[in-house]
């Protein structure tokens, strides 16, 4: 497998036109998030893209080389975007509301590439744990990370109670993902997800932040 550096340099190389990249890009996620790696066909992805099956094959090579550039592309964006936002806050409720709306604002406006990573979830995760191993390595620019050093600093100054940071860290991804991997599910109990998906997600976010800090806070 090559490097998230080697294909993301690929993936942003001078070699193919910007109109044509994002084509292929946003055709390659699509089939991607419909039918996985392995289900998706090069065909497939030239036909969504509008361009001849060999010019694909030409950038890309291979459909697994495709299939990194997507999701080193997506991975990348989301890291890179709520890193940033993390950075700028100061207070753990700031952080808090930041980190929670910002990753469900990515998933609701990236759905496919949502659907992306957890379908390489659940296929045993090879190409994500590449990233996210990359990403481990850089500590500082993983939302996640940088999220529990927040709760650790707001431990030690005593603006909230003591926790295990790692444990509240999962608890907190999971109450902002369960909505996107359980989607029909969610549905079922709750009306509003089928009707006005954007409200309900409004409404699970600040639902996220209040019940947290009602946690978390010192009594």
């Amino acid at each position: 497998m090559e490097s998230s550096q080697g294909t993301v340099s690929q993936f942003t190389s001078n070699t193919i036109e910007v109109g044509t990249e994002q084509r292929i890009f946003n055709a390659a996620l699509e089939v991607f998030s419909r039918k996985g790696k392995d289900g998706a066909r090069m065909q497939e992805i030239a036909d969504c893209a509008g361009i001849n099956r060999a010019l694909l094959h030409y950038y890309f090579r291979s459909k697994n080389k495709l299939y990194e550039a997507v999701f080193a592309h997506g991975f990348e964006q989301f890291i890179n975007g709520l890193s940033q936002s993390l950075r700028s806050e100061r207070s753990f409720e700031s952080s808090l509301r930041t980190f929670v709306h910002g990753y469900m604002d990515y998933l609701c406006e990236h759905q496919d590439m949502a659907r992306l990573m957890i379908t390489e979830c659940l296929s045993g995760g090879p190409v994500l744990e590449s990233y996210l191993a990359t990403a481990i390595a850089k500590r500082e620019k993983l939302p996640g990370f940088l999220m529990e050093d927040r709760i650790r600093q707001a431990i030690e100054v005593g603006e909230i109670r003591e926790v295990d940071s790692e444990h509240a860290m999962l608890t907190i991804v999971s109450a902002c993902l369960f909505p996107f991997v359980a989607l029909p599910t969610v549905r079922l109990f709750q009306p509003k997800a089928a009707t006005d998906f954007e409200e309900f997600i409004a409404e699970r976010k600040q639902h996220i932040v209040e019940l947290i800090l009602s946690g978390l806070r010192i009594p």
